[in-house]
Formats: structure tokens, sequence, C-alpha cells
């Protein structure tokens, strides 16, 4: 075979001659000669002319699929006057750096101790060619073309054809499609399965997984050292589509971002109906400048974890906390919060009692007991019982003294009076043990939802070196998606009537006023009722109701309840405060109702925040906004699409004879002059420079002024470790290692760092056998080469061609 060098001359001779082919591995004759989809010959010889390098190189690399080989470019050549010529080689042209050095061992490394990993050689010396030439004209003419291979061709396989390197492509709708995948939180792997299934099958995809990383990582390059600048232009677009967004933007004296905080319109008037408790933490993802999420959450009426706004920190100290606060604070129309849950970050608890004294805070049940599932672990394994009696102490004391006497209960009986984390636990027990809050309305289901419906916030962890625009963009669907399920419910509870589980004339009652969610849990309290026995103390005024077991309770403790009772005036309360602490009554105070004959909940315990129209002060008709003086992009499509509507029918009815027509195309004609007057004279009467209410407070707006840079890598807290499963003492032995794929032991070595393979190296130079030629262990190659280095896994879509 010929194994001449092919150089790039620029003198070469254009003729007209064919180049013949002699390759061994392939018998066909001199001229290679298919027709593509569209009926054209697939032929390639000199003086062969093309209208661009890339027609040339795209013509190059059909012939190439046909042949069974891929190719890549690898000479530019240039003159005074720009680029003159091009070549494109098979992609096992020449050979690999490692393949060059013969005396640098395989796998060696300038650090001894972490040798390189072993790949497979994918270069062969191939002299396939084509070189294509700039002549007058503009037209690129075949200069050379030589179709030896020194190789095996794929074939019979055209599945395998399409794997081939060169073959691997991404039209412009998949880009696109990738993106918007990517936008709503879906994974690369998720997104080829997806546009496999568009395609037909997997057999008919032109790239793999790594190409769709490759696309979502270059759009997020895009946005290096314009992150801040097109975030903020993201913000003003959805103030012109959403008059009531806002948004703030804090900067230090340099000009470097600090803190980012957003909220929706719709998030500002939620926050009006259901602000009483707001949860607000930090333990979310941090995007690639490691400034973590701190979302403000609450709860609609039909329990559903709401949006009052986020923001995006550099760091937590009281400072930047006092920032967030008022910033929200002047966001939610200066409304304060009755109640405000987070977790135990003393930086937070001081900026509360800065810009919210009167507000009650609570840290989240949920992180105290996170925390003590991670300090706790080996004692709930040595001791099974500890962690559901400790839920016990926790959630089933009425009273402060009940709460302090089961908790030294519990020390006694498992020898714990010396355990750290438990003494920690009981001196901070005000600001989270339920004792110490009762008849406070608190939301309970703020904590215990929060794991359940702030799972999509969870897995964005997977996008923690995410742009803060598309960070943002990434949030902005989640938000959109939770208010989406609202808007469901709303329809659900209007059209759907859910079953009732039994006579009780309450829950009929209750069906009536409350949300199809809050009904389900009403349902629950009043089967819980018939675990008590209730007993009258004081004729009619004061009820004793025992429940000595629980089905739903593993660790459960007779209790006693208490209910007073005033017919009169409707009062039935309970000293479990359950109505205070949750806003519905709780089962001890139902089965007293139902023993006294009442069938309908008294007005006063009916909370407006679990009616079905709760939110009818939130949103507020479409139809009624679009006749606002507002110019928003929203009012104007609906404007639009109301008007197309009305004109869908007259189009019809004008279309069916000549009369019709003539008299609507007329009146059309009228009408179309008057509204142009009107038109122009709205547009006279508007003054120079119309005023608009700013949402960026005044030192931002000084800071606007200046150039505002991307923000430096965070060094805060960030979010915080998943508790691992609870471990007893024996499934915490130390690793004993992993089997080794060379010398097949168990040890705490790998292939590369195996002793024994090192010392078979050793061997084998010493017989002479040091040139690399030894067998891989190494993972063998993904694909074909398409540029001039070992496979990296992305692809040169430019065509700058390297030497």
């Amino acid at each position: 075979m010929n194994e001449e060098q092919v150089p790039p001359d620029e003198n070469d001779d254009i003729g007209c001659t064919r180049a013949k082919i002699n390759d061994p591995y392939i018998d066909v004759d001199m001229v290679f000669e298919e027709e593509n989809n569209e009926g054209e010959s697939i032929e390639i010889y000199v003086g062969k002319e093309f209208k661009s390098p890339e027609e040339a190189y795209n013509f190059y690399n059909l012939f190439a699929l046909i042949r069974g080989f891929s190719i890549r470019k690898n000479h530019k050549g240039s003159s005074r006057k720009g680029v003159s010529g091009a070549q494109f080689v098979c992609s096992k042209q020449g050979l690999s750096d490692r393949q060059k050095s013969e005396g640098k061992p395989v796998g060696s490394s300038s650090k001894p101790k972490t040798p390189e990993k072993k790949r497979s050689f994918t270069r062969t010396n191939c002299k396939a060619y084509m070189r294509v030439k700039l002549v007058d004209g503009g037209i690129w003419r075949v200069s050379r073309f030589n179709d030896e291979h020194n190789h095996l061709m794929v074939l019979d396989s055209p599945s395998k054809k399409r794997g081939l390197r060169s073959q691997r492509c991404l039209t412009m709708e998949d880009k696109q499609t990738i993106r918007d995948l990517n936008d709503q939180n879906v994974g690369p792997s998720k997104i080829a399965q997806y546009l496999s299934i568009l395609k037909g099958g997997r057999q008919n995809v032109l790239f793999r997984t790594k190409d769709v990383s490759n696309v979502i990582g270059a759009e997020n390059k895009k946005y290096l050292g314009v992150d801040i600048d097109s975030t903020l232009l993201h913000f003003q677009k959805k103030k012109e589509v959403d008059s009531e967004f806002f948004y703030a933007v804090d900067a230090d004296e340099d000009g470097f971002v600090r803190h980012i905080f957003w909220a929706e319109g719709r998030s500002r008037r939620a926050y009006l109906e259901f602000g009483d408790v707001v949860t607000f933490d930090t333990t979310y993802n941090t995007n690639k400048y490691s400034m973590p999420l701190a979302p403000f959450i609450g709860v609609n009426h039909h329990r559903q974890s709401i949006f009052f706004g986020m923001a995006l920190l550099r760091s937590e100290n009281t400072n930047n906390f006092v920032w967030l606060f008022e910033t929200w604070l002047k966001a939610m129309y200066g409304k304060h919060p009755r109640v405000i849950i987070t977790d135990q970050d003393p930086a937070m608890k001081n900026a509360i009692e800065i810009v919210f004294p009167d507000a009650v805070h609570r840290c989240c049940q949920w992180h105290v007991m996170r925390k003590a599932r991670e300090k706790l672990g080996s004692l709930y394994g040595k001791l099974p019982t500890l962690a559901g009696e400790l839920g016990s102490v926790i959630n089933c004391s009425l009273t402060v003294s009940e709460f302090e006497d089961a908790w030294t209960t519990m020390l006694d009986k498992y020898e714990l009076h010396d355990n750290r984390h438990l003494k920690n636990m009981f001196a901070k027990r005000e600001e989270w043990a339920p004792a110490y809050f009762r008849g406070f309305f608190f939301a309970e289901m703020t904590t215990t939802q929060r794991s359940e419906s702030m799972n999509a916030l969870f897995k964005m962890w997977v996008t923690s070196r995410t742009s803060i625009y598309k960070f943002v963009c990434k949030i902005d669907n989640i938000i959109e998606n939770i208010w989406q399920t609202e808007g469901d419910e709303d329809m659900r509870t209007m059209n759907e009537e859910p079953q009732l589980e039994s006579k009780f004339p309450l829950e009929l009652d209750a069906r009536r006023v409350y949300t199809r969610k809050v009904f389900s849990v009403f349902k629950e309290l009043i089967k819980d009722s018939s675990l008590g026995v209730p007993k009258e103390i004081d004729r009619d005024t004061l009820y004793e109701v025992t429940i000595k077991s629980n089905p739903y309770f593993k660790h459960w403790r007779p209790v006693t309840y208490l209910v007073n009772v005033d017919k009169e005036a409707g009062l039935f309360s309970c000293n479990c405060k359950g109505f205070e602490f949750d806003g519905l009554l709780c089962s001890h105070a139902l089965i007293v109702m139902w023993m006294n004959g009442v069938e309908h909940i008294p007005a006063h315990y009916i909370l407006n925040r679990w009616c079905r129209n709760a939110n009818a002060g939130v949103k507020r008709p479409m139809n009624e906004r679009s006749r606002d003086a507002g110019n928003t992009l929203a009012l104007q499509m609906f404007r639009a699409t109301t008007l197309k509507n009305q004109f869908n029918v007259l189009v019809d009815l004008a279309s069916k004879d000549v009369q019709s027509f003539n008299k609507v195309e007329a009146k059309l004609r009228e009408l179309v002059a008057e509204v142009q007057v009107v038109h122009n004279e709205s547009l006279s009467q508007k003054p120079v420079c119309e005023a608009t209410t700013m949402t960026i407070d005044d030192e931002v707006m000084k800071q606007a002024t200046k150039v505002l840079h991307d923000p430096p890598i965070s060094k805060c807290k960030g979010r915080k470790k998943r508790p691992e499963r609870w471990k007893i003492a024996a499934e915490k032995a130390p690793i004993k290692g992993r089997m080794c794929r060379y010398c097949k032991k168990v040890a705490k070595h790998n292939i590369r760092t195996c002793p024994k393979k090192k010392e078979d190296e050793g061997k084998g130079k010493k017989n002479g056998h040091g040139d690399g030629s030894s067998e891989s262990y190494g993972e063998e190659d993904s694909g074909e080469d398409f540029s001039g280095e070992e496979d990296s896994g992305e692809e040169d879509d430019s065509m700058n061609l390297s030497d």
C-alpha cells in the first residue's frame, strides 16, 4: 500500500484525472459512485467543484458514510487574501502523541503517584484524504484525492455507521429541543431518550448522550462574563409581561454583585392572602458561584407549598440577611408575617429580631430532627426504640411541663444524660419543640410537607455549575409548574365533589366550604375521633376525651384531653390547641360536638385561608384586567385574542354571501379609520418621558449607573449534606477494599496503581518490550476521533482547521 505523505501544497496541479483506488480491504472499481437521497451522484475526483469548504466537507462526509469510515478536518491553507485551501482526512490519519513518543512508557506521567490512565489507540497512520483549493470565481475545487485506507471499514451495519464520529451531528431543531428540555430540568440521558423516540428509534439517532451534554455546556459558556447582564435583561422582560414583578440587586463598591432577589406579581398577591406563615432557609442548591438559593415559602388553601420570592446570597451573615428581609418586606407591600420558620442559623435569628420584631420565630423541626438523625445514628442502631420514643416525647406532649418530664424520663431510661447533642437540643427547646408554641397558628404542614413539595428544588442539585441566568430560568419554570398545579387543584375543587366517609353532619358541612385537600384532612380528623372515648365531667361545659391507642402511631401513650364547651357562643376549646395550631378543629372537639348534636361548623372555626374561594383576591380575571389602562405584553396578547375570536365569527358569517361580505368590508374600512384616529390622539397625549414605578431601591439605582460584574465564588455554608442512613455499629466496619482488575485481589489499589502490573511492565522493558505494545487494560475508545489528538468526548464544529 502506498505510504506516501501528502503535505499541503498551494501549487497543486488541478486536472480532471480520477483517483485510483488501491485498497486490499475493499474490492471496488477506480471510481466510487453512489446516489444520495436526492438522486445526486456521490462521486469524488480531482477537479470536482464545490461552492464552499463546508459543502466540500459535507460531501466528503457523506462519501465516508457510504464507505464506512470517519473523517476530520486537518489543514487550512491561507494566503494574503485569506483562506485558500482546506484538507479533510480519514480520522485514523497520523499517530497520536503517545504513539510517537517511543521512549515514554505507556501510562507514565510527570507525577509518578498519579499515573496516567491507559486508553486504546485509534490512529493507524491512514493516508486517505481530500484536498480542496480556492480558484477564480469563488469556486472550491478538488486538487488532490487519495482513497487508500490501511484499516477495516464499517460496511454492513447502518447503525454502526451512524456511530462514526464525523457522522454524529445535531440539527438546529435538536439543539433547540435540548435547550428547552434542559430549562425544564430534564437530564441529558432523558433528553437523548426522548429524541430517539422522536426519530423512530435509537438506530436513527446520529448523536450520543455526550453530545447532548456538550450542547448544554456550550449554552452555559455563552454567559461567561455577561451572566448578570443576561439575568437583569431577563428580569426586565418579565417586568414587561408582569407589571407587578419585583427584583432587586445589591453590589459591592467594585461593582461585583452580592445578592439578587426577585418575586413575581402573583407571588406578591398570594402573600397578602397566605402570608401568615413563612418558611425560609438556605439549604437548597447553589449555582456555579456557590451562592445558595434562599426561597420564601408559604402554604396556600390547597395545603401546597408556594413561593413568596427567591434570593441568591453571596454570604450568610446578619447584615446580608437584614438586607434580604428588608427587600422582601418591601416587595410584600410592607406586610409582616405572623410566624417565620427557619433553620437553626444564629445569623438568621439576629436578622429576624431586627426586621421582624413582632413575628414568632420558630426553628424548623424538620431540620432539627434531621440533625438528630445525623448525630444520634449510632445510638439509633444500638437502641432501636429510641427514635420512636424521641418522636413521641416531642410531638405528643401537650404542655411544657409534660414535655420536660417526658424528656427527663427518656434520658433516665436510656442513660443519656451525658449525650452532648441531646443536651444542645434541650437547651434550645423553646425554639423548636411544639409544646412551647401551642396556641399559635403555624400551619404545621409547612415543615411536614417541605420535603415533598420542594422535591423539584432538591433535584436542582445536579445543576450546581449552572450560570445565574440559566439557574433563574430553571427556578422560574419550577415556580410556573407549581402555579399550574394550584390551578389544576382549583379546577378539581370547582368541578368535583369528594366522597363522604361517614354520615356525620359536620363532614357534609366541611365538604361545602373547604378545598379538596383540606377536606381530606378533615375526614382523617373525623376518623381519628372514633378513637376517643368521651366522658362528661361538668354538665354541658367540660368533657374529657381519652385516647388509649392510636394505630397510626407506634409509640402512642394513653392521653386524656379536656374540651371546654360554651353552646351559646358555639365554643369547643380543647387543651391540645389543635385549631390554634393547624386551623382545623381537632378530633377531640369533633367527638364532643357530635355528642351535643352540632350539625354545622361554627363560623369562627372556618378560616378563610382553607376555603374554596381563598384566592379570589389573588387571581383577578383577565377579562376584567383587559380593560385596564396598563399596556403590558400579557394584556396586549389577551386583547388581541379576544378581538380575533370575535373577528373569526364575523368572517365566517360574512363569507357566506356577497351582500354580507360587501357590508362587513365597508364597515371594517370605516372602523379602521376611526381606530387609527383614536390611536394617534393617544400617542400625542403621552408625555415625552412617561413615569414608571421602579422596583429597585435607591441604593441599587445608584449602582445601576455602574457596570455590574458577575459575582466571585462565594465561601458560605451552602447546602447541607443529606443525612446518612442509620447504621448499627456492625455496619460501620472499615471497608476492606475492591478487587483489582489486574491482579484479581481485594486490596486498596486499582488497576492503574497495581504493584504487580508495574512489576510485569518492568520485566517487559528488560526483555525488550518497552515500546508500549503491551496489552491495554484501560477503557475502550468511545468513538471515532475528530481532532488531531486523542478522543476527548467533545466535537469541534468550527472550520478553523489546525495544522
